[in-house]
């Protein structure tokens, strides 16, 4: 488990700099992938779809990875301010948890149990970094689905759901393909429900004065 979580780790690393080179010739390459979108599905498709895969890749950036970086430095500054050994290495498992969708509890709660029985710490301190590491440790529920859901034109549990099945498929990389994959998804049969041939015959029917 620990050289799965290195592996994708260092493949995260590696794509940060294939993305870092990739955003020399970004806007180019922007472009092109637009022109390819609109000749597949059109132009007003194309230029939706581009936009939608653009704020999915955001949105997984910021609910997921984003957040958990954040998660990670409040319970690390927690961690030395309560005194606790390792907090460097701690918040480093922390954020290892939260990229890999897994509540930063596991951490926190041993550190919670050891602050009340291992720790030489009285009662009103350990009552207070207890609740401050509790409710870090829950901050990722009430911020994901804020950030998960924030410009992007599908539902926040289907962006949710396809970054966990990507991710559980393909690790870090497949967060980002598979919540991008399931959004267009979504898009597309949702456009296919609603391009219903039998309801706009039925509407044209209705509206037309002949049928009046």
């Amino acid at each position: 488990m620990v050289a799965g979580l290195g592996g994708s780790l260092l493949m995260f690393v590696f794509a940060f700099i294939v993305a870092g080179i990739m955003m020399a010739w970004g806007e180019s390459g922007a472009q092109a992938m637009q022109e390819i979108f609109e000749r597949i599905a059109g132009l007003a498709r194309g230029t939706e779809i581009t936009v939608l895969s653009t704020a999915t890749v955001r949105a997984v950036a910021s609910g997921v990875i984003g957040i958990a970086c954040i998660q990670a430095l409040i319970l690390g500054v927690s961690l030395m301010v309560a005194g606790v050994p390792f907090a460097g290495l701690l918040a480093a498992i922390i954020l290892v948890l939260g990229i890999a969708q897994l509540p930063a509890l596991l951490v926190t709660l041993p550190v919670i149990g050891w602050i009340w029985m291992g720790g030489n710490y009285d009662t009103v301190p350990a009552a207070a970094y207890s609740v401050l590491l509790f409710i870090g440790g829950m901050a990722d529920n009430v911020l994901k689905p804020i950030m998960l859901g924030r410009g992007v034109d599908a539902p926040m549990p289907v962006i949710l759901i396809g970054a966990l099945g990507g991710m559980a498929t393909d690790g870090i990389l497949g967060m980002f393909i598979g919540a991008t994959a399931l959004a267009l998804g979504y898009q597309i049969f949702m456009r296919w429900v609603d391009d219903n041939p039998e309801r706009a015959r039925q509407q044209a029917v209705g509206e037309s004065p002949t049928a009046a």
